[in-house]
């Protein structure tokens, strides 16, 4: 790069001369040309040092870069960072740069593993929910194989495989709803809407199991109240809550819906007299699959409330368990007032 740089002023210095030859052959004005001369070679000494600056400038760039680069290679980040705080010139900008792309790189590296694993962890505990139901199938089909049992029976085993199917087709159709909202395709819209009405709809799929074991469901909210959320997806969530509170109360109790606006939240508190759950529970009752000490002798695959958590996060919102065990649980939603 030097030597290049000196030939190219050295040909511009020899036409300069050539140049100044051809005017004193011209004009013959020797005050001319000396003027001339010294403009001339003041200009190629200013053009040479700017020229020199640059060149070192611009070496000593591609040296640092060079070292950022063997640094990053070397994951040598003390040094890297040593670097970048000496002085803040441009090529320490550009070792910002350089940190900020790997820092997105290994950002990116840990995002895929993570979903790699969470990946593994899934189509393990698929696997898992699915082998029960496909073990019984598999029972209740040689049972069937059977020429010696009654009609009777035969419904009854033919009933129990509709059971089975169903626990299977709600396991899938769940799992494509988690995974839609896990993967965005899913986007919720929040509008302004009347929250009684979303209550009434989710309490609307439960009805019947609720009479069933007698439980009463009492409300406690404005029928005309406004707040911003997705009207399908959060009576989605109200109605996992509510189908999980069921589940686990005996017959002839009661439950509970209160709305509370606070300044920044509207607070949902769901109420049972259900069985409670224990304190070191809390945490995992909301992850994928997670059936407690309580649920071994009932129906479900654990993944209501693993929805619900994710529809009221989505929404800028939370969810907060209380229990006690034998008395029963709150479920407390919390979502903004504003969009």
């Amino acid at each position: 790069m030097k030597n290049r740089n000196f030939y190219t002023i050295l040909s511009v210095i020899i036409i300069g001369v050539i140049y100044h030859i051809f005017l004193i052959s011209y004009f013959y004005n020797i005050k001319l040309l000396l003027f001339s001369l010294i403009t001339y070679f003041t200009i190629i000494l200013i053009f040479y040092r700017s020229t020199q600056k640059a060149v070192n400038q611009y070496m000593k760039f591609i040296s640092s870069f060079n070292d950022s680069l063997s640094h990053l290679i070397n994951r040598d980040y003390k040094k890297l960072n040593e670097l970048q705080t000496l002085h803040e010139t441009f090529d320490s900008k550009v070792n910002k740069k350089i940190i900020r792309l790997w820092e997105i790189w290994q950002d990116e590296s840990l995002r895929g593993i993570k979903e790699k694993k969470n990946l593994q962890s899934l189509i393990s505990d698929v696997s898992h929910q699915v082998k029960t139901p496909m073990t019984n199938l598999k029972m209740l089909q040689t049972a069937l194989e059977n020429e010696r049992i009654s009609k009777e029976h035969k419904d009854q085993l033919l009933k129990s495989m509709e059971g089975q199917l169903d626990k299977i087709g709600f396991l899938l159709e769940s799992m494509i709803k988690s995974s839609r909202l896990e993967t965005g395709l899913i986007q919720l819209n929040k509008t302004s809407y009347n929250l009684f009405d979303t209550i009434v709809e989710a309490i609307s799929g439960i009805t019947v199991k609720a009479a069933r074991k007698n439980i009463e469901i009492l409300v406690s909210c404005p029928e005309n109240y406004i707040l911003p959320h997705d009207k399908k997806w959060t009576a989605e969530a109200l109605f996992n809550i509510l189908e999980n509170a069921i589940k686990y109360s005996p017959e002839n109790t009661k439950m509970e819906i209160k709305v509370y606006r606070w300044e920044m939240y509207t607070k949902i508190d769901v109420l049972d007299e259900g069985r409670g759950i224990s304190e070191e529970y809390f945490g995992k009752i909301f992850q994928r699959f997670f059936r407690g000490e309580n649920g071994c002798d009932e129906e479900g695959v654990g993944i209501g409330l693993y929805l619900s958590r994710e529809i009221i996060q989505r929404q800028g919102g939370y969810i907060k368990v209380s229990s006690t065990l034998g008395e029963g649980s709150t479920f407390s939603i919390f979502l903004p007032n504003e969009l």
